[in-house]
């Protein structure tokens, strides 16, 4: 396994068709900010890694749930919510807010979009987390199934002409798409299938707005749409709890 650096990974890596223990570990090094090996995006490793993306984000969802329950008697809606970003933001480094404010352009733009995408996931969190917790397993969860809906045949929008992994493909999509349909059909039927449909729409947008704009996908443009699901899904939840 390499570095997204540069280097080649492995002979061995690239015989092993399916996925290890290992690629277990290298999708929490993509997707957060613990110091675990992270494989060329490019590299077979990488879409071995992508099964377990949703497993990553139900592991974080799941930790958001945890902290709610031991916390949320004792501080007020608001105050939860903004220590729940917090943790959220930092389990992966901020990286799909830095992503999204690079998009952005210019220091103030840049500034301006963090700052919205903060206060669209804090108010959501305020509104409906105290009575409906799943809210941070749901986005977590499906904003990183995203990214493998995004990934999966997409074109490198660095190099014209050539697949962004040709190893993502309909395998990583159908697997990762039964676990996280499995997951959130168990929790929630009817809403889960209401903000799954939701979900597969706007990635699909995003995926056809990539491949007009930019030519393709990147794994920054990637990280910055998780985030931009993770708020969907967010805000989402909310207003049907708003209702």
């Amino acid at each position: 396994m390499r570095d997204q650096a540069g280097g080649q990974p492995p002979a061995e890596e690239e015989a092993a068709p399916l996925p290890h223990p290992r690629d277990f570990v290298a999708a929490l090094g993509l997707l957060s900010a613990l110091p675990l090996p992270r494989p060329d995006v490019h590299s077979p490793a990488f879409a071995r890694a992508t099964l377990f993306f949703p497993v990553a984000g139900a592991l974080l969802g799941c930790t958001l749930i945890g902290v709610h329950w031991a916390c949320a008697r004792w501080l007020p809606a608001w105050a939860m919510a903004v220590v729940l970003t917090v943790l959220w933001e930092a389990a992966s480094g901020g990286a799909g807010l830095r992503a999204c404010g690079a998009a952005a352009g210019g220091r103030a733009g840049r500034t301006v979009l963090m700052v919205a995408a903060l206060t669209a996931k804090a108010g959501a969190l305020t509104v409906a987390a105290a009575a409906q917790p799943v809210i941070v397993l749901f986005a977590p969860l499906l904003a990183r199934w995203g990214i493998v809906v995004l990934a999966a045949g997409a074109r490198d929008a660095a190099a014209a002409g050539r697949k962004f992994n040709a190893a993502v493909g309909f395998r990583e999509f159908a697997l990762t798409s039964v676990l996280t349909f499995a997951l959130l059909f168990s929790v929630a039927e009817a809403t889960g299938m209401l903000i799954v449909v939701c979900t597969a729409a706007a990635a699909l947008g995003l995926r056809v707005w990539h491949h007009r704009r930019p030519g393709g996908v990147s794994w920054p443009l990637l990280l910055a749409d998780a985030e931009l699901l993770e708020i969907l899904v967010a805000v989402l939840i909310a207003a049907l709890r708003a209702r």
